[in-house]
C-alpha cells in the first residue's frame, strides 16, 4: 500500500550519458555494441538535446535538491562529444552551482587542462578514471587500444596537477583481480584521491565468459585483507563494494565500505531520455525492463514513476538478488 504522505525524493546524484560514442571497445562495456565499436563522424539522432538535459538538471536541482551530476558516455571527451559535455558541465558547475563528476576511460581527445578551465570553482570537479590493469599489456588488451596505460596514468596526473579529485576504478573480475594491488600502489604515487574496486556486472564478458565470475570466496578475501593493510599505508583511500567478505567491525583505516544506492540517491539518464534506477541497468540483456519512465514522454511524472520504481526495487535484499550484479551474487553465494 502507497504511503499517505511519503517522504520528499531527494536525488543526491544523477548520471548523464551525453552520448554512447567511445574510442575504446573494453570488455566489461555496458553500452550497446553498435556505439562500442567506434565512434562516427556525427551523432546519432536519438540523442537528448543539451537544452533537454539542462532542464532536466533544472528540475532535479529546484525540486528534488540534486547536489551532483556524473557525465558519462561512451566517452565524454571524444572532440565530436566534448561540446556536449561542455556544456552540461558549465551549467551543472557554474550556474546551477553543484559538483561534477567527469568519467573517462583515460584515452579522451581533450586535454585535461581544458576541461579544468571551463569550472569558476575546480572544487566542483572531480574525475573517475577506468583503471583495470596495472601493466601496460593487462590494460591495452582490455582496452583493445595501445597506449591507453600510458594515456591514463598521464590524464590522472594531469588531473591531480590542475587541483582536481580524482577517483580510479576497477571492474574486477577473475582475469584481471590479482593486478589489484600493484595498481593500487601505481595510483597512491601518482596522489589519485580514491581506488575504487567494484565487482563485473552483467555485461558481455560476464555473459560469454563463464569463467570471467570471482566466485573464489577464499582467494577473493585474501586478495581484499591485502589491500586493506596497503590502505592503512597510503593516503589514497580505498573503497570496496558489499558483499565484503573480511570482517568489518574492526577500525579499518582509510577503508570505505560502499553500498547500493539504486534508486535511493541516484539514476542514470541515458542517451534517449529513458530514466534507469542505475546505470549497470543498461548491461541487462533486458535492460528495457529496469526503465524507470522517459523524460521526452508527454506527461512524464518523475516523482510518481520514481516512488513506484523505489518500491519495486527496495523489495529487493540488496545486490545480491539484483540482476544487475551478477558478480556480487556470486560471492555472496560463494
Amino acid at each position: 500500500m502507497p504511503l499517505r504522505n511519503p517522504p520528499p525524493l531527494v536525488f543526491g546524484q544523477i548520471a548523464i550519458s551525453v552520448s554512447y560514442y567511445c574510442n575504446l571497445h573494453c570488455e566489461h562495456c555496458y553500452v550497446p555494441e553498435q556505439y562500442r565499436a567506434r565512434y562516427k563522424r556525427r551523432l546519432e539522432p536519438s540523442l537528448l538535446t543539451m537544452k533537454e538535459i539542462t532542464n532536466f538538471v533544472d528540475v532535479l536541482v529546484e525540486r528534488y535538491s540534486l547536489k551532483k551530476v556524473i557525465i558519462t558516455g561512451g566517452e565524454p571527451l571524444l572532440k565530436i562529444v566534448f561540446p556536449r559535455s561542455a556544456a552540461l558541465m558549465a551549467h551543472a558547475a557554474n550556474k546551477r552551482g553543484i559538483h561534477v563528476q567527469l568519467n573517462t576511460g583515460g584515452l579522451g581527445q581533450i586535454p585535461i587542462r581544458d576541461v579544468a578551465s571551463l569550472f569558476d570553482d575546480r572544487e566542483k570537479l572531480s574525475f573517475q578514471f577506468n583503471f583495470d590493469a596495472a601493466s601496460a599489456e593487462a590494460l591495452d588488451r582490455f582496452r583493445t587500444k595501445r597506449g591507453a596505460h600510458k594515456s591514463a596514468l598521464r590524464q590522472m596526473a594531469e588531473a591531480v596537477n590542475c587541483g582536481a579529485l580524482v577517483q580510479a576504478r576497477m571492474i574486477a573480475n577473475r582475469h584481471n583481480i590479482h593486478e589489484a594491488l600493484d595498481a593500487y600502489r601505481i595510483l597512491s604515487s601518482i596522489g589519485v584521491h580514491s581506488f575504487r574496486i567494484m565487482s563485473t556486472f552483467a555485461a558481455r564478458i560476464v555473459i560469454d565468459d563463464e569463467n570471467a565470475p570471482l566466485d573464489a570466496a577464499e582467494e577473493i578475501k585474501e586478495i581484499l585483507a591485502a589491500l586493506i593493510a596497503m590502505a592503512a599505508q597510503t593516503s589514497t583511500r580505498l573503497e570496496l563494494p558489499t558483499p565484503i567478505l573480511v570482517e568489518r567491525a574492526e577500525p579499518r583505516p582509510n577503508v570505505r565500505f560502499t553500498g547500493c544506492n539504486c534508486c535511493l540517491a541516484s539514476g542514470y539518464l541515458s542517451t534517449n531520455g529513458d530514466l534507469y534506477p542505475c546505470s549497470y541497468a543498461i548491461g541487462d540483456p533486458d535492460s528495457h525492463k529496469f526503465v524507470v519512465g522517459n523524460v521526452r514522454c508527454p506527461g512524464f511524472d518523475l516523482a510518481a514513476y520514481w516512488r513506484r520504481a523505489l518500491q519495486k526495487y527496495q523489495s529487493n535484499s540488496g545486490c545480491a538478488h539484483c540482476p544487475m550484479q551478477i558478480e556480487s551474487r556470486a560471492l555472496a553465494c560463494a
